[in-house]
């Protein structure tokens, strides 16, 4: 029999009494962990289901990555996200997922995502001219509120190409908000999932998924309708073919992905960037430094923030697998099903990986000696996020026009995390602007 190594195990009991406050927000539960029991530990989430936590670089990209063959996504994401989402890149394992991903990877290369930029601005544009009244009034906003309109409006225009008003689109935005709240509550609360199921929430919920099914579907029979061949990602996906067989995708197939798509393309890109205005808006003088920046220097300056504002506020803050096998991972030697949770904002803001970690400092990515190891945004490995490149692209292109346009007023001195599926911010983030010239 193997003789197995585990990492030290906290309290179940306290973890039991903790899971309201892990719900709400677990962050202060899992760092005193840490800190208390080193890198990696075992706990029970919510008090119920076992697991190992780490936030080891060298562990976390043993699993992602030198080993991926031998962990797959867990429940957590393939059923509860999945049941919700389908059979997307996000929530599928295995063959079925290997073969998706080659199918739409090339619709995801750099030369391919650069063409949808001139979408992008259009967008971005709008935006801008919106805020224009604002500036002139003095009227404070919500920046995340503004973000999260704008990443939407992008993902729908390089997507279908077309204005999410021309589709009914707006109210898909609030039921993929609404859907992730709840699948967060099924996640943290396992012992509540027989509750949610007989008062009808996860009946409800699935409703609502089938909506937002239906208001993409009737986008993609339009389209294949109208024989229109627009330079988008639908074409993209409509036009892919499997090595295989030389078929396309299943109507399904394309629900599932397009809807992946607007889950994972634009709240992640609007939490970011909500978190990035919000540092510049707390940090003035870096502001005032991209400002007054001779023309072109401008340009690192802009994608130092962004890695910066990444590091400290990752949107995609924890991942999941399952060990197939047994396998040993740095120090331990764990039994087949072991579920890992990969605490990626834990390990962005460890004093071990990072001088002054908890402080905003982006003239750090101009170290040329800058270990980046613990850094994973975008996670690692073959799941590495495919949309990496179109959200830098689509950050950058947002953050340089609103710091070449207006000056930041911040209005909400405090602003604290609510990790949800992705780590959105808890207050609004309010602020105020004035045109530059």
């Amino acid at each position: 029999m193997p003789k197995y190594i585990f990492p030290p195990l906290a309290s179940r009991l306290k973890s039991l009494i903790h899971a309201g406050q892990f719900i709400r927000n677990p962050f202060p539960i899992l760092d005193a962990a840490l800190d208390r029991f080193g890198s990696t530990y075992t706990f029970y989430m919510g008090g119920v289901q076992k697991a190992v936590i780490t936030i080891d670089p060298k562990s976390i990209r043993h699993v992602l990555q030198k080993n991926h063959k031998g962990y797959e996504k867990s429940v957590i994401v393939t059923d509860l996200l999945g049941k919700y989402t389908g059979k997307g890149l996000l929530t599928s394992t295995g063959d079925y997922w290997l073969r998706q991903r080659r199918l739409i990877q090339p619709g995801f290369h750099k030369r391919r995502i650069d063409s949808l930029q001139v979408l992008m601005k259009m967008e971005v544009d709008a935006c801008m001219a919106r805020w224009a009244p604002m500036a002139v009034t003095g009227a404070s906003f919500d920046a995340y509120e503004e973000m999260n309109h704008l990443t939407f409006r992008i993902v729908a225009r390089t997507l279908f190409s077309t204005s999410l008003e021309e589709h009914g689109l707006v109210q898909l935005s609030q039921q993929i908000s609404t859907l992730q709240s709840f699948i967060i509550r099924e996640v943290r609360q396992p012992y509540k999932r027989w509750w949610f199921k007989i008062s009808g929430q996860i009946s409800a919920h699935l409703d609502l998924a089938r909506e937002a099914r239906e208001i993409i579907r009737a986008v993609i029979r339009a389209r294949k309708n109208s024989g229109e061949v627009p330079d988008d990602l639908l074409t993209m996906l409509l036009e892919s073919k499997y090595e295989d067989s030389g078929m396309g995708m299943e109507e399904e197939q394309l629900i599932d992905e397009c809807l992946i798509l607007f889950v994972a393309g634009h709240e992640t890109s609007a939490n970011a960037l909500s978190w990035m205005i919000y540092l510049l808006g707390k940090h003035k003088e870096e502001l005032l430094r991209i400002q007054t920046a001779e023309a072109g220097l401008e340009i690192n300056m802009i994608h130092n923030v962004v890695q910066e504002a990444l590091r400290l506020y990752p949107p995609a803050w924890v991942s999941d697998r399952i060990s197939l096998e047994d396998d040993r991972v740095e120090d331990f030697f764990l039994p087949k099903d072991t579920m890992w949770i990969l605490y990626i904002r834990g390990m962005h803001r460890h004093p071990d990986y990072w001088e002054e970690p908890d402080r905003f400092i982006p003239d750090r990515w101009n170290n040329p000696d800058l270990n980046k190891e613990a850094y994973m945004p975008f996670g690692s490995g073959p799941r590495m996020c495919i949309g990496e490149h179109f959200a830098i692209m689509e950050m950058e292109l947002i953050l340089s026009e609103i710091v070449r346009l207006w000056d930041i007023n911040l209005i909400s001195k405090v602003i604290t995390e609510k990790p949800l599926v992705t780590l959105r911010p808890l207050e609004p983030v309010m602020i105020a602007i004035r045109k530059l010239y």
